[in-house]
């Protein structure tokens, strides 16, 4: 995809339980010489971007037994350098609104990227639903890629 051969730092999750498998990707961006961004979350539900350049070295299970990056060895990046963001989400909608885990983590942190920055989304078919309720403050994402598609959202819905 243009949105990802075109980006310098690609802010990306790694998977949890059942969510889409991702270290491939994060070993991709890696090896392309992007800058690869991995969240830490805190029980404060603080969202830090960190830069991984290590997945052996620079990764632990973190507060949730997700695995993040480790704070010793990893460094913070403005929000504003990320250039495109791939975000999780328990259920989706072709309109490209996206539900979470609750928290609210992505809802508080993505409108700290530039407004131009795509926000894609990893997930399975089975996670698209006809329609998923939001709320005013939730940003929606631009592209959906399941394991079948690439579904651009609707715009004259965003």
């Amino acid at each position: 995809m243009a949105e990802y051969r075109e980006a310098r730092s690609v802010l990306l999750f790694l998977n949890f339980r059942t969510e889409v498998e991702t270290t491939a990707l994060a070993e991709d961006v890696l090896a392309r010489g992007k800058i690869l961004v991995i969240p830490r979350c805190t029980v404060q539900c603080a969202f830090i971007p960190a830069i991984v350049r290590d997945l052996t070295q620079d990764v632990a299970l973190g507060t949730w037994g997700i695995r993040e990056p480790r704070a010793e060895t990893t460094e913070e990046i403005d929000p504003r350098q990320i250039d495109l963001a791939i975000v999780p989400g328990v259920a989706f909608d072709m309109y490209g609104r996206r539900v979470g885990y609750g928290a609210g983590y992505y809802d508080r942190f993505l409108p700290l990227l530039r407004p131009e920055v795509p926000l894609l989304a990893a997930a399975f078919e089975c996670q698209l639903l006809a329609e998923v309720p939001t709320e005013e403050h939730d940003r929606r994402i631009h592209c959906l890629i399941t394991e079948d598609r690439v579904i651009r959202c609707a715009a004259e819905h965003l």
